[in-house]
């Protein structure tokens, strides 16, 4: 049969705690907030919120200069006057502008050159109803809204074309995602190409991350941002440590807690194997102390039984000790008590005993039955019991001769006491219904002596002056001294 201790229960405790732990730390990394692109994160850019403004605002003059009717009259007739007339109104008005006025056929109405950038632009458009945009590496920006009569023809392009000085200074504002980050203002080409027009960061993580796009509706420019990328290791080492952390905190406090519990359940135990050995002593104290209330109930339902136990066991002892007949002690406990006197002689103290036969005992039996000589040691041993002293020790030997031990009383005092229990004892007893017998006892008195060498020396010296008080004619007491 196996067995698993308190220890081994500790180490499953913390080994499952910790395994929650790791489900728990794995479920808040789950969990966590995910990087959100740039344009997500910040919402739209300041910058990139002003150059959308001012292209909507360009796009929205030049569809009011498309349809206004002087421009029309302009695309229509093609009279320098008219043309030269709408262009002065339109410089009045935004004297930062550039306007041209561009014929289906590419042909100018307004004087002036005509950018590159525009001619693309106007090339882009050629052919079609919509507007179109462009830049130059100036940071102008031309719009071109279509020019349409009455009748739903097309007549031609407006184009608008206004510098933005002001785009580096925007640039400047665009916030990055954090200082390792890269943003880049790039305008795009023809095809799939593009050109990059500023930048700001650290262009090293080019190559280990992809951008972010951001649109400039209106324009032909967009923003990219490029956000450093953590490593795994990086961003898993955080919620790692966390866990290492609360798995020693977690080991640390189960294992205090089983240490702990282990030394009171082991304290418990000793004190029930104190009480168990205190038991076998037949001795039990008023309080065993346990610290666990587990433990509690247990040992007073045992100490319960333990205090039925010892009583059954003493009064067994007891019964062991008295003779069944005279209620008396007796050759057991009597053996015993003299021992234990003779082994004080040699601190100085004396004792003595006296050895009793009921006179007659034997003509009784024989006269009136066993019944009647019971019932004659059982009253010669009352009347012992209510003659002498508390202290004095009596005991029944056999048949029915007794005995009494005088101890720490010297030989004289205990003749007085044998004449004195002679004087007391009463002089007839009723043995039974209508048969009364005359009470007497003959008596051979000794003292234990230092020079004895066993303990049944003095005994012998007594049971001499008991025959010889018998051989006197009985109901006497003799004394016979250590020589």
């Amino acid at each position: 049969m196996s067995h698993t201790s308190v220890l081994r229960f500790g180490l499953i405790l913390a080994a499952a705690l910790v395994l929650l732990a790791g489900l728990a730390t794995f479920a808040i990394y789950q969990s966590r907030p995910q990087a959100q692109p740039a344009q997500e994160e910040f919402g739209k850019p300041v910058m990139a919120a002003q150059i959308e403004f001012l292209a909507e605002a360009m796009q929205r003059s030049a569809a009011r200069i498309a349809a206004h009717p002087q421009t029309l009259a302009c695309f229509a007739g093609a009279a320098p006057e008219v043309c030269q007339a709408q262009a002065a109104n339109l410089y009045a008005l935004n004297q930062d502008a550039t306007v041209l006025f561009v014929t289906d056929g590419q042909r100018q109405l307004l004087p002036g050159f005509l950018p590159g950038d525009a001619r693309r632009l106007l090339a882009s458009n050629a052919g079609r109803g919509g507007t179109g945009a462009t830049a130059t590496a100036t940071f102008n920006l031309s719009l071109s809204h279509p020019v349409v009569d009455s009748d739903g023809k097309r007549l031609g392009v407006v184009i608008v074309e206004q510098s933005v000085p002001q785009l580096q200074a925007l640039f400047d504002t665009l916030p990055l995602p954090d200082a390792a980050a890269y943003a880049e203002l790039q305008q795009s080409l023809p095809g799939d190409a593009s050109v990059v027009l500023m930048r700001r960061g650290n262009q090293a993580i080019k190559r280990h991350a992809q951008p972010t796009q951001i649109a400039l509706a209106g324009t032909p420019w967009q923003i990219a941002v490029w956000r450093p990328v953590t490593p795994v290791v990086e961003s898993v080492a955080p919620y790692a440590l966390g866990w290492l952390v609360a798995s020693l905190v977690i080991a640390i406090l189960v294992m205090a807690t089983v240490l702990a519990v282990r030394n009171r359940v082991s304290d418990n135990l000793r004190m029930l194997v104190k009480f168990t050995n205190d038991l076998r002593q037949q001795r039990l104290r008023t309080h065993y102390p346990v610290s666990l209330a587990e433990f509690q109930t247990p040992l007073e339902t045992m100490q319960k039984l333990g205090r039925v136990m010892l009583g059954r066991q003493k009064e067994a002892t007891s019964l062991a000790r008295i003779d069944h007949l005279s209620q008396v002690n007796n050759r057991r406990s009597f053996d015993e008590k003299q021992k234990e006197l003779f082994a004080s002689l040699k601190d100085g103290w004396s004792h003595s005993l006296l050895i009793l036969d009921i006179d007659n005992f034997k003509q009784v039996n024989d006269t009136f039955g066993h019944e009647a000589g019971d019932q004659l040691i059982i009253k010669f041993g009352n009347a012992l019991k209510a003659c002498l002293r508390n202290s004095d020790f009596i005991a029944r030997l056999g048949g029915d001769e007794f005995c009494v031990l005088f101890p720490y009383t010297p030989l004289d005092r205990a003749q007085e006491l044998a004449e004195r229990l002679r004087a007391n004892m009463p002089e007839s007893v009723e043995l039974i219904p209508g048969v009364t017998q005359k009470l007497s006892w003959s008596g051979g008195l000794s003292e234990y002596s230092r020079d004895d060498k066993e303990e049944n020396e003095a005994l012998a010296r007594a049971d001499a002056a008991l025959l010889e008080a018998k051989r006197g004619g009985r109901n006497a007491t003799r004394i016979r001294a250590a020589a």
